[in-house]
């Protein structure tokens, strides 16, 4: 790890570091062998969604991100940038906790998808706050359309391949460099590996150090030199975007969510969850629930995805 100060290793690696040949002469990419593994794409929900005027929603703001292919009529956001006109022919992204408003004047007609897309741990979206838009190719919309429609193992990896194409698609037209980002979390990428296995309200700097057999002073002070956060901080972090993944994705009260998540204190909890989010998790819940997994009772949709 690298001490406060020094410059952080930087990936990708370089072009000429990138390829080598073993000693029987097999050509290797030994950036795939590094970092492939590295990625972790989660499809929390998708659907085909058409909605009328109970889609408009103010102050959406998920924990994941939101990839929307826009198939007829058309709706808009209205973000902190301005308006984003959300229309047929177009993909969208809306990175997580990103502030927008939902609108359309009379209806929308879209497949969406709700991921998160971690590198070495860390949502590599997190952070960006504004929306993104490219053309949406025929070909793209008709696979995810004819996976979608169907069950077998084929349909769901080719399914997740898409997920993987239209972000990559982003990643390399839209999002701005994100090369600082990825190799901090590489840096770290023990430690948010334990914090995510083990995350916890009574799990410390301290403990995560302990565990992993790191000094803990010395990688305190990396951690908040690099992350401009503490080690304590950042475990509180990942506490609320884990809460309000739970809030939007599953039924559990919020005395359910905060006790599996370590928290004796009710009341602690909220007071905790409204510092970062603003609102208290049952506001939260409320204003996002456009936002909430559809649930199915004998059939039919309980709630709007």
């Amino acid at each position: 790890m690298d001490k406060p100060g020094e410059p952080l290793r930087q990936e990708p690696l370089r072009q000429s570091d990138q390829f080598w040949t073993d000693s029987r002469g097999i050509r290797r990419n030994q950036q795939l062998t590094r970092q492939l593994n590295l990625i972790e794409i989660e499809i929390l929900d998708h659907g085909y969604f058409i909605g009328d005027l109970q889609w408009n929603q103010f102050n959406v703001m998920s924990p994941f991100g939101r990839i929307y292919y826009m198939i007829a009529d058309r709706g808009y956001l209205e973000t902190e940038q301005g308006r984003m006109d959300l229309l047929p022919g177009h993909m969208y992204l809306i990175p997580p906790y990103t502030r927008v408003n939902l609108r359309t004047d009379r209806r929308i007609e879209k497949f969406y998808f709700h991921v998160t897309l971690k590198y070495a741990g860390v949502d590599v979206l997190e952070g960006i706050n504004r929306c993104f838009c490219l053309p949406l190719d025929d070909r793209l919309l008709s696979d995810v359309i004819a996976t979608f429609s169907g069950s077998s193992l084929p349909d769901l990896l080719q399914l997740r391949a898409l997920t993987s194409l239209t972000l990559s698609e982003f990643l390399r037209r839209s999002l701005p460099d994100l090369s600082q980002r990825l190799a901090l979390a590489s840096t770290y990428r023990e430690v948010n590996a334990y914090i995510e296995h083990h995350l916890s309200a009574s799990l410390t700097g301290r403990d995560v150090c302990q565990a992993l057999g790191l000094p803990y002073e010395s990688v305190r002070r990396s951690f908040r030199h690099d992350n401009a956060i503490t080690f304590n901080q950042y475990i509180k972090g990942r506490l609320i975007q884990e809460a309000s993944k739970q809030l939007l994705l599953t039924d559990l009260t919020i005395q359910q969510i905060a006790a599996g998540l370590g928290f004796s204190d009710e009341f602690y909890f909220s007071r905790l969850f409204k510092q970062k989010m603003e609102y208290s998790p049952r506001e939260y819940r409320r204003i996002n629930a456009v936002l909430r997994r559809a649930r199915w009772n004998e059939g039919r949709p309980e709630d709007n995805p």
